[in-house]
């Protein structure tokens, strides 16, 4: 993931007036939480976006695409999965710790289909988990330990 860099298509003069006018670069394919007094107050897509100088602070760009998650199940087997943002607007404040959610739901329904899943249904079960946050698993793969 990149850094953050607001200064980085401008000359070195104006790069401070930028960042004293709240105005902030997102990189493409990318989003930004905005946390204003410690709690999320909206998530900011890509290009040139203005923030309250000195009240927003802004989270870690989270890549929207190309999430890739190696999960080892209690039994040894692995589930291999890549994911997509497609609504960060819905995801809000979970974009800040994607990872672990979507772990965390995989984890989940491992455990909920038993001890012989299978990709297309641990996949089903998980797009249903994970639709109300504005996630997609876009495919799925099962290892044995």
């Amino acid at each position: 993931m990149a850094n953050l860099n607001p200064f980085l298509p401008l000359p070195l003069p104006l790069a401070g007036l930028a960042w004293l006018t709240g105005m902030r670069r997102v990189p493409d394919n990318s989003v930004v939480t905005v946390h204003r007094f410690g709690r999320f107050v909206r998530a900011l897509g890509a290009g040139w976006r203005w923030t309250v100088p000195g009240l927003d602070r802004l989270g870690q760009p989270v890549c929207l695409i190309g999430h890739y998650l190696d999960i080892p199940d209690a039994t040894g087997a692995h589930a291999e999965l890549y994911y997509q943002i497609l609504d960060p607007a819905q995801a809000g404040e979970a974009l800040d710790r994607v990872d672990a959610l979507v772990t965390d739901q995989a984890l989940a329904a491992l455990a909920s289909l038993g001890t012989r899943p299978l990709a297309d249904a641990l996949k089903a079960d998980l797009n249903q988990r994970v639709a109300r946050m504005g996630l997609r698993i876009t495919r799925c793969a099962l290892r044995a330990a």
